[in-house]
């Protein structure tokens, strides 16, 4: 694991190099290629079936942009299942990959304390690199058993930079306003963290299509879909706002959600705290918004006209 204490955003400049900040910047990476690829050397070494793999893959390397729990155990298998053929080609990139995942990383995370203004707040990220399963999704971990907020990203992940920016923002942000809850969090909550996180993102690589900040596969018409249907995903979703757990938390991130569209709460995520951000709230000041007033945030904003 490689740890870098970002001291301040003029780190390369030799006026702040003499000057210890009270409150440093922290990022933990922690580069788990390597158990992919013995987990890879030992699933080639000899013919074994798909069961076998997957037995394997989960006691040797496992990680995969799931929720917890036996659902995300079979989405895990397909997206293994799905990717394994691609892997003889990606093997060959992986030392490229880790080392622009590392400098990308660093420079995210300095983007993301900048834009949240997080100058004299102590901030320790954790940022595990793994090889994923050509999904270009990501997630990030509230911090737990002691151990600070993690954030966790494919090195092959195709949206790699938007990605870091997304997620990183997610592990600020848990720490400027305590957040504790994971998956299954109320709805309003959700939306708000993801939707603080897609405006972020936009906010620290400008200048792209809003598809690039909203949509896990660049090549489907999931914003357009979003944009058609939001009055009725708004609609749809505003009595649920204050539920939590696993199954409505499934329902509106890798289900069909009220409308047939999946990851409508990324949606209303998008359009609500874009709302927001027009009534003239900024991001450091959401971003300190505590946890436990998310909903009623969001609420509010959706019933503003």
């Amino acid at each position: 694991m490689r740890r870098i204490v970002v001291l301040c955003a003029a780190l390369l400049a030799s006026g702040c190099a003499t000057h210890m900040p009270e409150a440093p910047h922290v990022l933990d990476i922690d580069n788990r290629v390597p158990r992919f690829e013995t987990f890879y050397a030992d699933a080639t070494a000899k013919p074994i079936d798909a069961d076998a793999r997957f037995a394997l893959w989960k006691k040797e390397d496992g990680l995969a942009a799931v929720p917890p729990g036996p659902d995300g155990d079979e989405m895990a298998r397909h997206l293994l299942d799905a990717a394994w053929s691609r892997y003889p080609a990606l093997v060959p990139q992986l030392p490229a990959l880790e080392k622009a995942a590392e400098e990308e990383g660093r420079n995210s995370f300095q983007k993301i304390n900048a834009l949240l203004g997080t100058e004299g707040v102590p901030i320790e990220t954790r940022l595990v690199l793994y090889v994923g399963q050509f999904d270009n999704n990501a997630f990030t971990a509230p911090a737990m058993g002691g151990k600070p907020v993690t954030v966790l990203m494919p090195v092959e992940n195709a949206i790699l930079k938007i990605a870091l920016a997304h997620e990183l923002t997610h592990s600020v942000h848990m720490q400027l306003a305590h957040v504790k809850n994971s998956f299954g969090a109320p709805v309003g909550e959700t939306m708000f963290l993801e939707g603080l996180a897609m405006r972020t993102s936009q906010a620290a690589v400008p200048g792209l299509d809003e598809k690039a900040y909203t949509q896990i596969d660049p090549n489907e018409h999931w914003l357009a879909n979003c944009y058609a249907k939001q009055d009725a995903v708004l609609k749809g979703i505003l009595p649920d706002l204050a539920k939590s757990g696993q199954e409505i938390g499934m329902k509106y991130t890798f289900g069909q959600g009220n409308t047939g569209m999946q990851r409508e709460a990324y949606c209303a995520a998008w359009i609500v705290m874009g709302k927001l951000m027009a009534s003239g709230k900024t991001l450091p000041e959401l971003a300190r918004i505590p946890e436990d007033k998310m909903v009623d945030t969001i609420r509010a904003a959706m019933a503003a006209k």
